[in-house]
């Protein structure tokens, strides 16, 4: 151990006052980050009953962000409450940066310590749990050492999360229906910590604190195929949020609500995101940081993009379902300079479809075809097709082969329903399916990310968020909408890629309230490896030049990502790099009008770049553009809209 961790772990023991008097030491175990900014302790009681306690610490202050909250696992053949302590593994520090394909932060360093603690139950049952302590904050999973192939079952957790006052912005968790869970329900809040959800369903991971001068984010991740997805309970009393399984009425019944696994049993990560500024919790990739790493050896073939999309401008009219449109759109991708079109729902029995001649037509504009699927199975109710094509492997292999070899180059892959065990398989069965076969994957009508796309780069992006869809589907939607964009870059979008398909100007069954400026900004707002384009061509090509010069630019991947200001449901900027360039996307979500400072000291110093600024023009229906120099030493003040918007390209001068 060299001497700056020495001197770490010496604050740590202070800070916690463990070398005091009277204390136990083998009942309490300090646990502290590389550089002393996290601190956490576990302990058990004189019950045999485990628990935990974190802080965030700047030199020798500390903050509470997580009070003393409950540890434990029950088993079906035995229950994991009562622990004895029986050992101890040597704390490690792991420093190594990985590689995304997608995603905020292509090239990301992971530094975290690991502790793992080894416990017996009353029966004699072992598990170890499994900490680590990084800068942005704790995570632990539980783990069942022993071997065996006899199947084990997990009923529930006893894992908690004790949050002090404080604030909270929360995603109430669906009702099950053919098309839910799907988090596809509006973020709420400002609300007090402690408030209990709408319904009995609970709450989504992940959940936005602002606790003690700090913020917190909770949510899982490296979610395996082992395991049930989670939620929080419905009722947080004093601000204890419990984590439970997924519903029984999910999927109509289909599938078990609890877990199930031969032994050794490595089960998902339970994560707390901390930072004292909302930059630390936007910024942050520590859902990547605690999942596995890629199992595709070489991921060249994987790349991000923009795509046209004809189905929702033609949803209402039905024009979204005819070889003509698609072709129209894959001529205007190839205008637009973008790397995909996705054929939507249907095009198993659209008249006149041939897959074989839409994927000739594109390959000859230099255009790469993703197609859309039901994920099928005995209890989906949906129609829509291609269905029954994802469920089985066997079906499912030979699919993924056949439009292989016809071109195509991703899936979006429809309609889950279920957070089960059942359904955790499905996604990572197609996961690796897709993978071999070189395809892309697309996941909507889905589960929140889990750090799936670290081990599986080919996950480009998720949905599990309401975006433009609701413009046709919820009458409510405009009213929350503005709110709701403002919240999701601190929240959903923090834990993984967002495919909210944004920049849709033109009103289908409900109306904008949001100006084209807001609108425009998403495409920085929100990351996706894939951004599909929702509006139809008429419209973008209507629009100014230095609006589709902008389109054709603004990338899906970026090398860093820079929160420049914001609160969630008020407003957000933020600045993503790709190359030399800069974008910059500022919504909001306020029905008054704002006038945002920015601040470009994020810019390379000594460096000077030519400043593309569209805003919203005479009316929100309007663009106004202007350009100008801009370094690093530069501010800017800009008049907003009411739920208005903006964006900036900043490009370096050489």
């Amino acid at each position: 151990m060299n001497i700056n961790r020495i001197k770490v772990l010496a604050i740590s023991l202070i800070l916690l006052g463990i070398v005091s008097c009277g204390q136990k030491v083998e009942t309490e175990w300090p646990m502290v980050s590389p550089e002393g900014k996290i601190v956490a302790q576990l302990q058990i009681q004189e019950d045999g009953r485990l628990s935990y306690q974190v802080w965030a610490a700047n030199g020798s202050n500390r903050t509470v962000v997580i009070e003393n909250s409950p540890l434990g696992i029950v088993r079906k053949d035995q229950q994991f409450d009562t622990l004895k302590f029986i050992g101890r593994e040597k704390e490690k520090t792991v420093g190594e940066s990985y590689t995304l394909s997608t995603g905020k932060r292509l090239v990301n360093r992971n530094h975290y310590n690991e502790y793992t603690f080894k416990f017996a139950n009353l029966e004699g049952g072992l598990l170890d749990l499994v900490c680590r302590v990084y800068e942005e904050g704790f995570a632990f999973k539980y783990v069942f050492p022993e071997k065996d192939q006899q199947t084990y079952i997990v009923e529930h957790e006893l894992t908690g999360f004790n949050l002090p006052e404080g604030n909270a912005w929360m995603q109430p968790y669906d009702k099950p229906t053919a098309y839910a869970p799907a988090y596809e329900r509006n973020y709420e809040g400002e609300m007090p910590v402690g408030t209990p959800s709408p319904g009995r369903e609970g709450w989504c991971f992940p959940a936005l604190f602002e606790v003690n001068e700090h913020w917190v984010l909770l949510s899982e991740a490296n979610l395996k195929a082992n395991f049930y997805g989670s939620h929080l309970d419905s009722v947080a009393d004093n601000g204890l949020y419990h984590v439970v399984p997924p519903l029984e009425e999910e999927a109509f019944g289909y599938g078990n609500t609890y877990a199930e696994s031969t032994l050794p049993w490595d089960m998902p990560w339970r994560m707390i995101l901390i930072g004292s500024e909302l930059g630390d919790i936007l910024e942050s990739n520590l859902v990547t940081h605690l999942s596995d790493p890629s199992r595709i050896e070489d991921p060249s073939w994987i790349q991000s993009g923009r795509a046209s999309w004809a189905w929702w401008s033609g949803y209402l009219d039905g024009s979204n379902d005819t070889p003509e449109k698609l072709k129209k759109y894959i001529d205007f991708a190839k205008e637009m300079e973008w790397e995909y079109s996705l054929i939507d729902a249907g095009w198993d029995t659209r008249k006149g479809f041939n897959l074989a001649e839409m994927a000739d037509y594109a390959k000859a504009k230099g255009v790469d075809l993703l197609l859309w699927y039901n994920s099928g199975g005995p209890i989906n109710r949906v129609n829509a097709g291609p269905r029954d094509k994802m469920f089985d492997r066997d079906i499912r292999k030979q699919e993924m082969e056949r439009i292989s070899e016809l071109g195509v180059k991703g899936i979006k892959v429809d309609f889950f329903s279920s957070d089960k065990q059942d359904f955790m398989e499905l996604y990572h069965g197609i996961m690796e399916d897709a993978a071999s076969n070189k395809l892309l994957v697309n996941f909507h009508g889905c589960t929140v990310p889990r750090g799936w796309s670290r081990t599986y780069p080919n996950l480009i992006s998720m949905e599990s968020v309401i975006g433009e869809e609701g413009y046709i589907y919820h009458s409510h939607y405009e009213q929350g909408a503005p709110l709701h964009c403002t919240i999701l870059p601190f929240t959903r979008n923090v834990v993984g890629p967002m495919d909210y398909t944004p920049v849709a100007f033109s009103i289908q069954q409900v109306p904008h309230r949001t100006s084209y400026g807001f609108e425009l900004a998403l495409a920085v707002v929100f990351e996706s490896g894939i951004q599909h384009f929702a509006d139809k061509v008429e419209m973008y090509q209507a629009q100014p030049k230095e609006v589709i010069d902008f389109l054709k630019s603004v990338p899906a991947a970026w090398d860093d990502t820079k929160f420049l200001s914001g609160y969630p449901g008020d407003d957000v900027v933020i600045a993503r790099q790709r190359g030399e360039d800069w974008f910059v996307g500022g919504i909001n979500g306020e029905d008054v009008g704002k006038v945002i400072e920015l601040n470009f000291g994020f810019l390379e110093a000594g460096e000077s770049y030519e400043a593309t600024f569209i805003t919203d023009g005479e009316n929100n229906q309007s663009f106004s553009t202007v350009s100008k120099s801009i370094s690093n030493q530069s501010k800017e003040h800009l008049e907003v809209f009411p739920v208005g918007g903006f964006v900036i390209h900043l490009e370096k001068i050489n």
